[in-house]
């Protein structure tokens, strides 16, 4: 029961991460009908980024972290500007795949020269743990808080954008352009800079999720690509374009993968993985929550 209820928890804990990723990419496919390949390498410059403003340069927590987010936004719009607008419009998506994933290469490149400028080894850094409460134990189940807090951080942010969807202007926007952007267009909502929105935002939570992650994944330029198919599958899983179906699909991937560690074998995750994808897929082919959207 015990190693049950631990890769359970495990599970859970890992899913909030792709939970937080997959939110980003949910948003900007609602928007834009946009794949971001760039997203996992926003995530990465999250946890880079952050940890040398907060470590290396003795920036205070939450300024540091403000400062991440206002970068990885910022690559979020011009990831629009740049490499989507037009190509999104386009009905070739093999188009706008191939300008995310040069901008995830360039990001990745990029990042990887500042970072290992200085020294060849700082590609990967060590990430301290901004919560210094000790682990304690719910019975024989140990509970680490670096691992813990990430359940109800993914779940107050998904709710956040919940709100900011229901209860804004630019939100309702937003969920207009998700429902159908032609329509949208022709009512006069400016569909250009919702769509940069949608970026700058999805960028936002990626170098949220990267610092808040940090001292689970660590700071590394070789975790984006990983994460990125990660909170694909779990986008798809939950629903794509729901605002919770990342947090469902990354709850249910986190603990198919945790329980192939657990009773089968450690490299037989990512065949578990797909093995979900594709089951909830001929199921529900627009995943569990999800709907069918109209893009242009």
């Amino acid at each position: 029961m015990y190693d049950f209820l631990d890769a359970a928890l495990r599970g859970i804990q890992v899913g909030a991460i792709y939970a937080l990723v997959g939110l980003g990419l949910n948003i900007i496919f609602s928007a834009t009908g946009v794949f971001n390949f760039a997203q996992g390498e926003m995530v990465m410059v999250g946890g880079l980024f952050g940890v040398s403003l907060w470590v290396s340069h003795d920036l205070p927590l939450v300024l540091a972290l403000l400062v991440v987010m206002v970068a990885c936004g910022a690559i979020g719009g011009a990831t629009e500007l740049v490499a989507v607008r037009g190509t999104a419009r386009s009905r070739e998506a093999t188009l706008w795949m191939l300008s995310t994933l040069g901008v995830a290469i360039i990001v990745q490149a990029v990042t990887n020269l500042l970072a290992t400028k200085d020294n060849a080894e700082a590609g990967t850094r060590s990430f301290p743990d901004y919560i210094h409460w000790k682990s304690f134990y719910l019975g024989e189940l140990q509970i680490v808080p670096r691992r813990a807090i990430l359940v109800p951080i993914a779940i107050v942010v998904t709710l956040l954008v919940w709100l900011v969807f229901r209860r804004t202007l630019w939100g309702r926007g937003l969920s207009a352009m998700a429902f159908d952007r032609e329509g949208a267009a022709m009512r006069g909502l400016p569909v250009g800079r919702l769509a940069v929105l949608s970026f700058v935002l999805g960028g936002a939570i990626a170098g949220f999720a990267g610092f808040m992650a940090g001292p689970v994944t660590q700071a590394s330029v070789t975790i984006g690509f990983g994460l990125t198919l990660r909170a694909f599958v779990a986008s798809t899983i939950g629903g794509i374009p729901e605002l919770w179906g990342p947090l469902l699909g990354g709850i249910i991937l986190g603990m198919g993968e945790q329980f192939t560690v657990a009773y089968l074998d450690a490299s037989l995750e990512k065949v578990v993985s797909l093995a979900l994808l594709l089951v909830v897929l001929l199921l529900r082919p627009n995943g569990i929550l999800g709907r069918q959207v109209r893009t242009l």
